[in-house]
């Protein structure tokens, strides 16, 4: 398979609302220092192994206390900037590599990175996940 390790810009992932925060009032608090772990993507179960997958096929968000917002999507990692202001969350710059992967692997990610680019709110649920909401209604759920 071709191993592509250039950068490519992914689409920006707009404004985000942080909404229902359980835990400190500072909502930065509430997402730095996890690495958060994709776990449903739309109610799809995303935590099984892939058969065949190349490298780790895992999904997830690190929001650094130094502004970086980084992680893996199933197949390649990812990287840019996020700057929290007041309830939403602006993200800027974001870049991903282009290493090529299984086709299952490619799907999860491109539904990852479609959801974090059409996110419109942010919530911790009752369990302490985060969820993503997308415009369209379509979630990432994360723990």
């Amino acid at each position: 398979m071709n191993r592509l390790t250039s950068l490519a810009l992914v689409s920006s992932l707009s404004l985000v609302a942080l909404s229902g925060c359980a835990g400190p009032d500072n909502p930065q608090q509430s997402l730095t220092g996890t690495e958060w772990q994709v776990r449903d993507l739309n109610g799809m179960d995303v935590t099984g192994e892939l058969p065949g997958s190349i490298g780790q096929a895992v999904g997830t968000l690190n929001f650094g206390d130094d502004g970086r917002l980084y992680g893996r999507a199933f197949c390649n990692g990812f990287h840019g900037g996020y700057l929290l202001l007041g309830d939403k969350l602006e993200t800027t710059g974001m870049a991903s590599t282009m290493m090529m992967c299984t086709p299952a692997q490619m799907e999860r990610e491109q539904a990852m990175l479609d959801i974090l680019g059409n996110g419109q709110r942010i919530e911790f649920n009752p369990a302490g996940e985060l969820v993503i909401h997308a415009k369209d209604g379509r979630t990432l759920t994360a723990r």
